[in-house]
């Protein structure tokens, strides 16, 4: 007997499972790459599940490339400039465009974990330190 719920390997599609997604974040959150070149081939785009934990501020950075984020649950305040020169907040249900190579931070301002989903146009992560 076969099992029906999947066919053979896939040559152009790709499902990452939680267990095989990749955490490389390193600026205190925690993100799970679901969509990278390294775990899905992908040639232009990556998407992540990201939890910014209660009480933390993720560092100061910047992406050579545009970023996409949706927000699950919790609240945040997006950071942005060299100095958090401005700032915004964001709940459950809001789209935010971050452009490439502007710093930024994030910091959970509520007491419950904030959960996001991002998209990005470029294939892997590339985090810029910002002091």
């Amino acid at each position: 007997m076969t099992d029906s719920s999947q066919s053979a390997p896939p040559t152009r599609y790709r499902v990452v499972h939680p267990p095989d997604r990749q955490d490389g974040s390193g600026q205190g959150v925690i993100r799970e790459f679901g969509i990278s070149r390294s775990s899905a081939g992908s040639r232009h785009l990556s998407m992540a599940y990201s939890v910014v934990p209660a009480g933390a501020t993720s560092t100061r950075h910047s992406h050579p490339f545009e970023t996409a984020v949706f927000v699950i649950s919790g609240r945040a305040r997006a950071y942005f400039g060299l100095n958090d020169e401005e700032w915004v907040d964001v709940e459950p249900g809001d789209f935010l465009y971050i452009p490439a190579d502007l710093p930024h931070s994030t910091a959970n301002i509520g007491d419950t974990p904030v959960q996001y989903v991002l998209a990005r146009a470029a294939p892997e992560d590339v985090v810029i330190p910002v002091e």
